[in-house]
Formats: C-alpha cells, sequence, structure tokens
C-alpha cells in the first residue's frame, strides 16, 4: 500500500511540473526571429515632458528603464517583435518591426 502511494504521490508531482512548464511556455509572449533592429527616440519638446523608456516582449519585461528628455535624442537597439513602452505608466508606445531599422520615434505624437 505504501508503493502504491508514493508512486502515486510521484506521479502526481511529475504530471504537475508538467503541466506548470507547459503553461508558461505557453504564456511567453515574445516571438522574434532573433533579428535586431537599432532605432532613435526623440524627446516630447516644447511639452516637456520626462518620458522613461523600456524595451521587452511585454511592457514591465526587458530593458527598463532610459530616460529621455523633451529635448534629446537617444538611440536604442532591440530585438524585431520587442515592444518599446513608457516604463512609469506601461503603455506600449511601439511593436518593434524590421523597418523601424534607422528611423526617429517622435514621442511628441504620443504625448
Amino acid at each position: 500500500m505504501k508503493k502504491t502511494t508514493i508512486a502515486f504521490a510521484v506521479l502526481f508531482v511529475l504530471a504537475a511540473t508538467f503541466c506548470s512548464f507547459t503553461i508558461y511556455e505557453k504564456n511567453k509572449i515574445k516571438q522574434t526571429d532573433g533579428d535586431r533592429v537599432s532605432f532613435r527616440i526623440k524627446g516630447t519638446g516644447s511639452k516637456g515632458i520626462f518620458v522613461t523608456i523600456g524595451i521587452g516582449y511585454q511592457p514591465g519585461s526587458g530593458a527598463c528603464c532610459s530616460g529621455v528628455s523633451e529635448n534629446s535624442t537617444v538611440s536604442f537597439t532591440a530585438e524585431v517583435g520587442d515592444v518599446v513602452y513608457d516604463g512609469k505608466t506601461r503603455r506600449i508606445i511601439t511593436k518593434v518591426y524590421k523597418e523601424l531599422e534607422g528611423t526617429t520615434i517622435n514621442l511628441a505624437d504620443y504625448y
């Protein structure tokens, strides 16, 4: 009887571990082909808003936060499929795509 109980307990733990891993992998949002893109982000200008920028596969993940003052332009590099988000509000500014290479995102258009 003890051997059967132990066997079921071990089987249950293994099944639970497998299910947790499967759910974790299924919920991962990042889908990228590994390409990296370089782009610039320009501040809000006369609106005078300092914005913290995060880059990752979803808001709150990845690299956070680099500040962009109102009159500056900052260079960033990210993987295709990542998102650029406001580090304070976690609002998505844009998704990173291949055509973003070499362009400048003007934060005045978003704030």
